[in-house]
């Protein structure tokens, strides 16, 4: 059974400031590589929802929040019923619980 994908605002917020970033740092075309690479990782979440891991958030894992690890970056979501939400997206170096608090 596939889940549906469903990417809130938030999270296409962060995208599109990540593709920015590669975008200026690099070019258009590392940055859509990056982009891609992030939503294939998202993708592969309708068959295997439980791929990702716990968080290092204690708050946000008793919330029923995971993460998937796209290299550089993460997506944080939470599976409800037969959704994925994805949150948001972030670069591993920043501290990205705190995009919840």
């Amino acid at each position: 059974m596939k889940y549906r994908i469903e990417i809130l605002p938030a999270a296409w917020e962060d995208l599109k400031k990540i593709e920015d970033y590669y975008a200026i740092q690099f070019d258009v075309e590392t940055a859509i590589k990056v982009s891609d690479h992030i939503l294939d990782t998202i993708e592969r979440l309708e068959d295997f929802p439980d791929s990702g891991s716990l968080t290092p958030d204690k708050w946000l894992n008793e919330k029923g929040y995971r993460m998937v690890i796209c290299k550089k970056h993460i997506a944080i979501y939470k599976v409800i019923d037969q959704s994925i939400f994805i949150y948001h997206i972030a670069d591993t170096q920043t501290e990205y619980t705190k995009l919840f608090y």
